[in-house]
This record gives structure tokens, sequence and C-alpha cells, in this order.
């Protein structure tokens, strides 16, 4: 956010900091356009600047950085984010379209990778969705086309799908190929521990639950807990109510996280100490009817 709260005298007009001139000479046309529109709309995110200036979402980026070197805006981010929508933003007309694909490399093989992938002929919406991505985002070819082999590896061939899948990936700060690769590692870690996990609970090859998956995922991928310290919680919960209970086991997992419990050693380091303490243990008997009342069940 600029770091001044614009006061305008009248209706329509836009009151610039005078320690902008400094810069002025050396300001690029993406960088007057960033610095016009954040003093006259200053609640207003990448995306939306990006957008309503024309420019890509990276340029825009670096716009704000520019003016932020300058002590011009402040040091805190923006926020980033950019539509998930293409009706909402640019829609890319025919001519437009058609010279990209003859004249950039990089569009062309984001178009190529599509028509491929998802076995179609694309439309002229597919085309403007992908240039969106490519020239509005400023996603790299390379990062969109991992994003179209990924979903549709899936099984996930709508295009809008991928776009969203695209556009969420690119708002987690994942714009570059490399970092694209450290995602499908990550990934792939954490679906070999999930693999682990079906088999440890009988789950047999039957899909997930969208609860389900999003409870396995917050697990391995963002609290990153090591299978040892699952199938603890696993096991606590069968030897409580004598059945696989997910609801209850996240509930478990989720005070050990909050503890800051990262090995079966921990656990059993803290629940030793909470009986020195005179505490409830996190698999006692309080713990147990207390989570059966807050309704912890699949």
């Amino acid at each position: 956010m600029p770091d001044k709260r614009i006061a305008t005298p009248a209706d329509g007009i836009i009151t610039v900091p005078r320690e902008a001139l400094n810069n002025i000479k050396t300001a690029s046309a993406e960088e007057l356009r960033m610095l016009l529109y954040m003093f006259a709309n200053p609640e207003s995110d990448i995306g939306s600047a990006a957008r309503e200036t024309g420019i890509t979402v990276a340029q825009a980026e670096s716009a704000y950085s520019f003016w932020r070197g300058a002590g011009i805006f402040a040091e805190e981010s923006v926020k980033k984010q950019v539509a998930k929508d293409p009706s909402i933003y640019r829609n890319y007309d025919s001519e437009t379209i058609s010279d990209r694909r003859e004249k950039d490399a990089g569009y062309q093989m984001v178009c190529d990778c599509a028509g491929e992938k998802l076995g179609k002929i694309l439309t002229k919406n597919d085309y403007s969705s992908l240039l969106y991505l490519y020239d509005f985002v400023g996603m790299p070819a390379p990062v969109v086309c991992g994003v179209i082999e990924l979903c549709c590896s899936e099984g996930k061939n709508s295009l809008q799908y991928i776009f969203k899948k695209a556009v969420g990936l690119y708002d987690d700060g994942i714009d570059t190929y490399d970092k694209f690769e450290s995602y499908l590692n990550r990934r792939a870690a954490v679906n070999t521990e999930i693999g682990r996990l079906r088999k440890l609970c009988g789950l047999g090859d039957r899909e997930l639950s969208a609860k389900e998956k999003s409870m396995f995922d917050t697990w391995f991928g963002e609290w990153h807990m090591p299978f040892e310290l699952v199938r603890l919680a696993y096991e606590k919960t069968v030897d409580a109510t004598a059945k696989v209970k997910f609801g209850y086991m996240n509930s478990i997992l989720r005070r050990w996280y909050e503890c800051g419990y990262t090995s079966v050693k921990d656990v059993a380091n803290g629940e030793s100490s909470r009986k020195q303490n005179g505490s409830a243990s996190f698999a006692g008997d309080d713990f147990i009817e207390a989570a059966m009342n807050r309704g912890f069940e699949d």
C-alpha cells in the first residue's frame, strides 16, 4: 500500500508525492502507470492494478517494487492475486490471438500443449484463457504446459479447471519452472505418504472424499507430519473408538501440531509431562469424551 493516504482537494484529482519526480526520468511507462493507478486506488491489489493499466502481473509487481525502492510506496507488499475467472477480466480478440500464435513461440508452445493433452480443437475462448495466463498473468510457457500436463494426468481435462489451478499456483508464488518442479516434488512426497496411510487404514482403491483428501493434505502437506506420528494418532484412535475415525485422528494431530510436536518422542515427552503436572493426556478419557461430544466423527 502507498505509505501516504491520498488527500484529494477535489473530485477527479489524484495527488502524488513530489518525491516521485526524482525518479520520473528513469521510470518506465509501466512504472508510471502503476504510480498513478495505486495513488488513485490505494486499496487495490496487484491483479487489479495490472488489469486496469493493461500490463502483466509480472510487470505490475516489478513496477510496484521500483516505487517501493524509491520510498514512494510502503515496504509491505500489496496483495498478489489475479482473477480466477477469465470472463471477468481480459478477453482477447481473434486478431490478437492469431497474431500472438503466429509470432510468439512461447504462446505457440502453450496452445500446442493444450490441444494435444486435451485432445480437442481449441475454441476462441480457450485460446483467450491460455493467453491470459501467458500474457496477462505472466506465467512462463513451461509452467503453463506443466500445469496442463499435471491436471490431465489426474483426469482433470477441463480447461476451466486447469485455468483455476494455474492461477492458484501463481497466487501461491509458483511463477518459475524451478518453483513448479519443487511443488511437484512436494506433491509427490505427500501422495506417497497418503498411499501409506490408505494401506494402513484399509481404504483400498476407493476414491477419497473431499473431506478426507483435505485432512490428509493438511497433515502431510501443511503440517508436515511424519508418517510415524500419523500412525500413532491412528493407533490411539482405534484403541479409543475401535474404528478408523479420521475426524478423531485429525483432532489428535491438530493438538500435537499446535504443541509443536514433530515426532513420536515429542508426544511421549509431552504426555509424560502432562501426567506429572496432573493434566489429562491427549489420548486420555477426558480427551476422548470431549472429542466425541464435539462431533469428531467421520
